[in-house]
């Protein structure tokens, strides 16, 4: 497995302690620092006592950070003791902890493998956004990279943030209070309901968009893209639209069309990989009422199979079409503007762990995936762990960069999912290879306590990774 991402990962770390370190060689007590999670090229990041701060605040953070890091030159370590973890409520454990960091007069507790060196840190500047500022970290030592900014999804973030206030939840701490109180059950019933009502209010916004026959879907892995298919069809049905569904998937070359990359293997997650004509030829078909074959695809022998089934839609019908390139512009060509709708989804936690380190988004999803993967394709940890370096490239090169082409966002985290994926994820994590990224991801499932699934409903999104779903897959 090649370990570009965790290396820039561990560096990305050593960023963020800089950054406390700076703002508390600055600022003392005077302000609390608060990463409020990742976003864009780097995180957003707020101080508590102060939303606003002006570029000359700014310029005064960066600088201090540069002088950290050519007079400290390293960061240094000690280990952890019990009480550096005692403000989590975590559960008790004998499993030895990450170190507690230390630079200048700044120090804290970490929770994965940070980059030490000072002097092999990336490129990073920290620029105003909303109510406070992004710390941007370039990739691989180079420059930094055109901004791009990402409203929709902002938004989107924001909402999640809005829902952590409702649920009164918003760090671990807050989570395992909690559910050392007996209040999960609500916590779990006010949750699939904020997930509830705002796929209704996605179905309702679908409807009132006239002449819509096509909801294109499209996130990253493990999002929970084929229960929210279900459950978006079963809110269209309630304003009286009924929706048939296809697959990507049953659209791929036949494996001897499709171009091999320079070390002759495959890339599937590339669009190049689409038989293109022939969905956008059946797409216009069906949405000017005639009908087409029905397809599959033949992964073992890697060749497209047309069925004796055709398959049209109605009038009043919609067609729900399920997959990772949903929101390239290419799958849309020809099609008029206003005959489809675009869906990002994605799982994008607004858990902390503590004010300077969010909740991994890619940690919690490949958390699902390697539930799932175990319980329905008889994976192991290290199976999908392997696996999981490709599936990141071919996100950022295929998804990410067309999320803010989606008509609606839609964000499938539950704030309580990890304390139910721990009872599952934590056992396969352990006869796993020891590395970083399964170290990591043990550290994590640590820090929480567990929740009985027994309460997590039929429908929910969790269902898709533990099973025990009311919908069939």
């Amino acid at each position: 497995m090649s370990n570009q991402f965790e290396v820039y990962r561990h560096k990305t770390r050593a960023v963020v302690f800089l950054l406390s370190a700076a703002i508390k060689s600055i600022y003392g007590k005077q302000r609390t620092l608060i990463i409020d999670h990742s976003f864009g090229d780097g995180y957003y990041c707020v101080l508590k006592e102060q939303k606003l701060l002006s570029i000359e605040e700014l310029d005064s953070i960066s600088n201090k950070m540069r002088q950290l890091q050519v007079e400290a030159d390293h960061i240094k370590i000690r280990p952890a003791r019990s009480q550096d973890w005692d403000h989590l409520l975590a559960p008790k454990v004998t499993t030895v902890r990450p170190p507690v960091l230390m630079l200048a007069n700044h120090m804290s507790a970490s929770y994965e493998f940070t980059t030490l060196d000072l002097s092999v840190l990336p490129k990073y500047e920290l620029r105003p956004y909303d109510r406070g500022f992004l710390l941007r970290i370039g990739e691989n030592g180079n420059e930094l990279s055109e901004y791009h900014d990402s409203p929709k999804l902002f938004e989107m973030m924001k909402e999640h943030e809005r829902w952590g206030r409702i649920l009164k939840v918003s760090s671990i701490y807050d989570l395992n209070k909690q559910i050392k109180q007996k209040g999960f059950k609500q916590l779990i019933w006010v949750s699939e309901g904020l997930h509830e009502k705002r796929i209704a209010a996605l179905a309702d916004d679908i409807c009132r968009k006239k002449g819509t026959r096509v909801i294109f879907i499209a996130g990253p892995s493990s999002s929970g893209k084929t229960t929210f298919t279900k459950r978006l069809a079963i809110h269209l049905a309630v304003n009286g639209v009924q929706s048939k569904y296809l697959s990507m998937d049953n659209y791929f070359l036949d494996r001897d069309k499709i171009p091999p990359q320079a070390d002759g293997t495959l890339d599937f997650e590339n669009v190049s990989c689409i038989d293109l004509n022939a969905l956008r030829r059946e797409l216009d078909q069906l949405i000017h009422g005639q009908s087409v074959f029905k397809r599959s695809y033949n992964f073992v022998e890697g060749k497209q199979e047309i069925l004796k089934d055709k398959i049209s839609l109605a009038q009043e019908e919609v067609l729900i079409f399920e997959g990772i390139h949903g929101l390239n512009p290419l799958i849309h060509e020809g099609l008029v503007s206003t005959s489809y709708y675009r869906i990002y989804i994605s799982a994008l936690t607004q858990l902390n762990i503590d004010n300077t380190h969010p909740v991994s988004t890619s940690d919690a999803r490949l958390i699902r995936r390697i539930v799932r993967d175990h319980r329905y394709r008889g994976y192991s940890a290290d199976d999908t762990i392997s696996r999981w370096n490709s599936i990141r490239h071919g996100e950022l090169s295929n998804i990410f960069p067309f999320q803010e082409e989606a008509d609606w966002m839609f964000n499938s985290a539950l704030i309580y999912e990890l304390s139910i994926l721990k009872r599952y994820a934590l056992p396969l994590l352990r006869t796993a290879s020891k590395n970083t990224i399964r170290d990591r991801l043990i550290t994590l499932l640590s820090l929480f306590h567990t929740i009985p699934d027994r309460h997590v409903p039929g429908t929910s999104i969790l269902r898709e990774f533990i099973g025990n779903s009311y919908f069939k897959y």
